[in-house]
């Protein structure tokens, strides 16, 4: 990248990572810091009541030294810059470094700042390390804030020099300063938050990966997991302090998610705990549910039935018929793999291997009856093929010759577990370096996914690539993905509706009068339909 030249050969993996961000987001080396706007600060905010005192001591105890300190807030934005003189403010003005700007890595680059702040660890920025060209005077380490209780990340203490004055000690320095800002953040808690406290903590602990919070009686949140402050903004806090302490509370979000609540009373003085999940939009699911097919896994298992696995391309038919086995072999044959394929079949199953027969629909009659043969005899076969009411009679006789039967829901019927799933592939590409985001999620929910879990697996793996840390916009998919279709604003019905007319179309090459008559409507009625529901026909 252009960027390269300008980066030192040292910078280790983390800070070529940062680099990458910046230029990525947008910023330039040459950013004049100046230009970017600020905000008023809040002298009484809760974090610098904690951290003033801890400020005090460090400053005293760097006095007569270059060495300065500069906390940022939650939202990267420089708070307090300890105490300096008025040669050291007039540089640091200079330099863009003012109370109120946001050094995050998409808008100041790689610092002492931002890149903990995106990290969540401490981090030291020597001089030419940092991106903008403005800040490479100066040397920093960084360390997050967190809270002991929410683990919310509270803001990012830096303790910085000039450049080529690094000390080896600024790291532990700096980690004890802020654990003692963490200590005073607790410490501030009222009374009543410590009772509140507790209430959290058992219900985080009982509801495991459930956004929960706790709302006081004018609203104001007292406590929150991550996953509960990332679906909810401001705007919705006052709008769910309105609602009844009541279970099963569909709630819509000021970001156009929706939210399932669960909200009780926890004390007398009009504090409730709300604890939430997620409600995907959902078609109607043309397979058996998740659990039934677990449960046939199970039983196949259990019994060494030969057992078809059928479904859409991409649904994991082959991973599906793997798992069979309790630790057994696995020999996978594939029947366009050559004129071969039958021995390797019969010395495969008379070894007693589980035998996965990938693309049986692709079997002519001759082979169909080897392989029925084979299964009347005891061998233990799985065949995967596509939706059985896509076969032909005599490929769904051999279906019916299996004594177990597993049909795979397409990615699209199973909307509820996309955000899990993505997750998990998420999880499995970045080591857990990244995390989407909730708009995100709720965004691939929405997707159709023609090609299930593979097309699924390959976007995820898209995304990571383009933003391997921190949190995944629904700007970091793949182009061709960051527009839902039509069909993810229907409603449940117009979806079944859509569904059944795109299959009736499907099976009748195209012939509406044909499909009409296989729907039981008018032919007038489908055009009708089909226009009010953009159909492509």
């Amino acid at each position: 990248m252009t960027f390269d030249r300008e980066l030192p050969s040292t910078a280790s993996a983390a800070i070529r990572g940062s680099w990458k961000r910046s230029w990525q987001a947008g910023v330039r080396p040459e950013l004049a810091l100046d230009r970017l706007g600020a905000v008023e600060v809040d002298p009484d905010s809760r974090l610098l009541r904690a951290a003033r005192p801890v400020l005090d001591r460090v400053a005293d105890e760097l006095s007569g030294t270059a060495y300065f300190t500069v906390l940022a807030d939650s939202a990267a934005r420089i708070v307090h810059r300890g105490r300096i003189s008025h040669r050291a403010e007039a540089v640091l003005d200079s330099t863009g470094v003012v109370l109120g700007r946001q050094f995050s890595e998409e808008s100041t680059g790689t610092n002492g700042i931002a890149t903990p702040f995106e990290l969540r660890r401490g981090m030291s920025v020597r001089g030419g390390e940092h991106f903008a060209h403005a800040m490479r005077r100066y040397s920093c380490y960084g360390y997050p804030i967190v809270h002991p209780v929410t683990r919310r990340l509270e803001g990012v203490l830096d303790l910085a020099g000039r450049a080529g004055d690094e000390n080896p000690l600024f790291g532990p320095y700096l980690r004890r300063a802020v654990a003692d800002v963490e200590r005073a953040l607790l410490t501030g808690a009222r009374e009543s938050r410590r009772r509140m406290l507790h209430a959290f903590e058992e219900a985080t602990a009982r509801r495991g990966e459930r956004a929960v919070l706790a709302l006081s009686k004018d609203g104001e949140v007292l406590l929150a997991n991550r996953t509960a402050l990332d679906h909810l903004d401001a705007s919705d806090h006052s709008r769910l302090r309105d609602l009844p302490a009541r279970p099963g509370i569909r709630f819509g979000t000021a970001n156009g998610l929706d939210l399932l609540l669960h909200i009780e009373p926890i004390d007398a003085h009009g504090s409730v705990l709300i604890s939430f999940v997620p409600v995907y939009r959902a078609r109607h699911v043309s397979g058996p549910p998740r659990d039934a097919v677990e449960r046939e896994l199970t039983r196949c298992r259990a019994g060494r039935l030969s057992t078809v696995v059928v479904g859409e391309p991409g649904t994991g038919r082959t991973t599906t018929a793997a798992r069979l086995t309790d630790g057994s072999e696995v020999v996978t044959i594939g029947c366009a793999d050559g004129p071969t394929w039958l021995e390797r079949v019969s010395r495969a199953a008379e070894s007693g291997a589980l035998v996965v027969v990938e693309g049986f629909e692709l079997l002519g009659e001759r082979e169909l009856r080897a392989v029925g043969d084979r299964i009347a005899r005891g061998a233990w076969i799985a065949l995967t093929g596509p939706p059985i009411k896509q076969l032909g009679p005599d490929h769904r006789h051999l279906v019916h010759r299996c004594l177990g039967r597993i049909e795979l829901a397409p990615l699209r019927d199973r909307r509820a577990e996309i955000p899990a799933l993505a997750r998990t592939l998420l999880t499995e590409a970045t080591g857990g370096s990244a995390r989407f985001t909730p708009a995100a999620l709720a965004h691939l929910a929405d997707l159709d996914w023609p090609g299930n879990l593979r097309e699924l697996a390959h976007v995820v793996r898209t995304a990571a690539t383009h933003r391997s840390v921190g949190d995944i916009l629904v700007a970091d998919l793949p182009p061709e993905y960051r527009t839902a279709p039509a069909t993810s604003r229907l409603t449940r019905w117009d979806r079944a509706d859509h569904d059944a007319i795109v299959e009736a179309l499907s099976r009748s090459g195209g012939n509406k009068l044909q499909a009409a008559k296989d729907l039981g409507i008018s032919r007038g009625t489908l055009y009708n339909r089909i226009r009010t529901l953009r159909i492509k026909a």
